[in-house]
């Protein structure tokens, strides 16, 4: 109790990406023992005055409260000393003080861990490759790390969640604050599927500042990153530079020169980083390092099904903010010699936005045909391809463990998600699994995954 009341105390005081805070902790041992020091013996510390004056303010009541909260709310404090903090932090310039942690965070020293990131105004080709290498990455045994942002971060979260792989999301905010406030849904399945982190302590607003400091963190607990799109300005960019400084591996998707979202990703490919087109490309240079935790085998099995699930991203609050992909800004001609027809994309834009990408416009009509054959539920079967075994066999099963067979497609695996929203409990699923793997008529996959045998 004692510790972790000192240890907030001294995070409040130091404050975010504070890179004096080391030494400190070298001279005195603990937080408590800093909290004890005399004015004389802080004036010696090799730190700045601003410091020095913030650690003679011996005030608990924020630290009690903060505390309480974490208490009550099943928070963990993953301070600088102690075991659980992620050991790939400690090599920062600027790693956080501590870490206010909800869920479950993964094992980052064992995993490779893949930071996907992108532009908050993404396009549909941005969504569709933030979700295929978010699944493929997650089925192949990678941990997703992203910021829970609007656009690409958020797709490419829910693909990995969708592939039943664990995931990170480092907020820019308090722990108590879901920004945007979209995405609580998101947020709760993150929670059972891994792990949300900050340095901010509860109650701290999304302010923008915050946002550019948060970033280093993505990619601090990343070997890689992944920019899937985004402009030259974007926020995407300070992560990748964020990376370069921090000796991690930097991909890019190529987009389409002269497109707004493409400026940055192809910049980041002219100065070096290692085109993607898939996951494929960022798990092969760590395939034999991580060689025990990655199945290449199961990322060939999942790649014809990666492409981005509407009722999943819906369910999640994510995917109804697409943008119609800009161009860079080039010179017009007098508006009454241009034709209509001839008007560039930009313009166009500036009247109103495509029918079909409309927010209100109902999922199953903006989704790709692609994308509904993989979507809608296949029709109900009684047999599988084992022919007459199977239907004496699906005799003998109940009602709801026939039901959630049928609920099986023939030719792929699907996660729990898709086998509830057929009208079934988790709970009643997962019995049913059993009883059918029992019998011999479906195998249960890496990734959480389920398929007839």
């Amino acid at each position: 109790m004692k510790g972790c009341l000192f240890e907030i105390w001294f995070s409040l005081r130091c404050g975010a990406a504070n890179r004096e805070f080391q030494p400190l902790l070298e001279i005195f041992g603990t937080p408590y023992e800093i909290f004890n020091a005399s004015a004389s013996e802080l004036e010696d510390l090799p730190c700045s005055q601003n410091l020095k004056n913030r650690l003679m303010d011996k005030s608990l009541g924020e630290a009690t409260r903060i505390m309480e909260y974490c208490e009550a709310n099943d928070v963990e404090i993953l301070f600088w000393q102690s075991e659980q903090y992620p050991t790939i932090l400690r090599s920062l310039m600027d790693p956080p003080v501590l870490l206010y942690c909800k869920g479950t965070l993964p094992a980052m020293s064992e995993k490779l861990c893949i930071s996907v990131v992108g532009t908050r105004s993404m396009s549909e080709y941005g969504k569709r490759m933030a979700y295929k290498i978010g699944y493929e990455l997650a089925a192949a045994g990678t941990v997703v790390v992203s910021g829970m942002a609007l656009g690409n971060d958020s797709v490419a979260t829910a693909g990995a969640l969708a592939a039943g792989g664990q995931v990170v999301a480092v907020l820019g905010s308090g722990i108590d604050i879901v920004y945007p406030r979209e995405h609580q849904a998101l947020f709760e399945r993150i929670l059972s599927q891994g792990a949300v982190v900050t340095e901010y302590p509860p109650t701290t607003p999304p302010a923008g500042r915050n946002f550019p400091v948060r970033n280093r963190l993505i990619s601090g607990l990343s070997k890689g990153t992944v920019v899937v799109e985004g402009d030259l300005r974007s926020g995407s960019m300070i992560t990748a530079r964020n990376a370069i400084f921090q000796g991690r591996d930097i991909y890019a998707f190529p987009g389409n020169v002269g497109e707004t979202n493409s400026s940055g990703t192809n910049q980041l490919i002219s100065d070096g980083a290692i085109i993607v087109l898939s996951a494929r490309d960022v798990l092969e240079n760590y395939a034999f390092i991580y060689r025990d935790v990655l199945d290449l085998d199961r990322l060939r099995y999942v790649e014809p099904y990666s492409l981005p699930d509407e009722d999943f991203l819906a369910d999640l609050g994510i995917g109804h903010r697409v943008a119609v992909p800009k161009e860079e800004p080039s010179p017009q001609p007098p508006r009454e010699e241009a034709p209509a027809r001839t008007q560039t994309r930009t313009a166009d834009r500036s009247r109103k936005r495509p029918p079909a990408k409309e927010p209100q416009a109902p999922a199953p009509q903006t989704a790709a045909p692609a994308q509904r054959k993989k979507q809608d539920p296949p029709p109900p079967v009684t047999t599988s391809r084992h022919g007459d075994t199977s239907r004496h066999i699906l005799q003998k099963l109940t009602e709801t463990q026939r039901r959630v067979f049928e609920a099986l497609p023939l030719d792929h695996a699907v996660s729990l998600d898709y086998i509830t929203r057929e009208g079934f409990s988790a709970g009643e699923v997962m019995a049913a699994m059993t009883v059918l793997e029992i019998r011999g008529l479906t195998v249960t996959l890496p990734g959480g995954l389920y398929a007839r045998k």
